[in-house]
């Protein structure tokens, strides 16, 4: 397959993933902050503003939702193509995609348990919350637990391949524009500690520079 070709394929079924978990969203009534409303999701007004700690619906899920949807297709475009097909440095592929399991698995853990993380990756506690974090996902949780293993795995593989300089370049503005998005949402609105947004956001920003300017040299 032409590069175009692997491209154009990567940015459809990256699209296609996040609207198969937009329909299974739909489908476990927590697409919208409407439809948890309706299922009487506990909404905790506990920070300084009401459009603080609400619960996260599909389309209020900024980085779940539509950063995945938009960005990432376009991302994915950009840097599958030169890492397929996957030849020398076999390993890196099986090592990127664990590290990716490991890091949603740790981070899906980390969201489980807290009222602004109810969704549609935690749709709601009922009598209590399970032992288990993946025991509470719903089906559109468990597209997002896949859908973050493998992007992360992606991203990985991607700062050890090289790639020319203009797909570098634009794949770190996406990537730039995709952390200040995440933070706003999950620094500032969810948990109301805007202090922390600016710091956070920093240091995300200045590592993804960090790996772009390194592979542009």
């Amino acid at each position: 397959m032409k590069t175009i070709e692997i491209g154009l394929l990567s940015a459809v079924i990256t699209a296609a993933w996040k609207l198969i978990e937009a329909g299974a969203a739909y489908k476990n009534e927590a697409f919208s902050l409407r439809q948890l409303l309706a299922r009487k999701v506990p909404i905790n007004f506990h920070g300084k503003y009401r459009w603080q700690h609400l619960p996260m619906s599909f389309l209020n899920n900024w980085a779940a939702s539509w950063e995945d949807m938009f960005i990432f297709p376009v991302i994915n475009a950009l840097v599958i193509p030169f890492l397929w097909p996957m030849t020398g440095w076999q390993w890196k592929y099986p090592t990127c995609f664990i590290i990716g399991l490991a890091a949603s698995t740790i981070f899906h853990r980390a969201w489980w348990g807290h009222d602004e993380h109810l969704g549609h990756i935690f749709a709601g506690w009922g009598s209590g919350r399970r032992n288990r974090f993946y025991k509470d996902l719903t089906s559109a949780g468990y597209l997002h637990f896949w859908f973050m293993a493998i992007q992360v795995a992606i991203m990985l593989a991607y700062a050890f391949t090289p790639m020319p300089e203009a797909r570098v370049f634009w794949a770190g503005i996406l990537l730039m524009i995709f952390v200040a998005v995440q933070n706003v949402q999950a620094v500032m609105i969810q948990k109301g500690f805007w202090p922390k947004l600016f710091f956070i956001g920093a240091v995300q920003i200045v590592a993804i520079w960090s790996i772009t300017i390194i592979k542009m040299l």
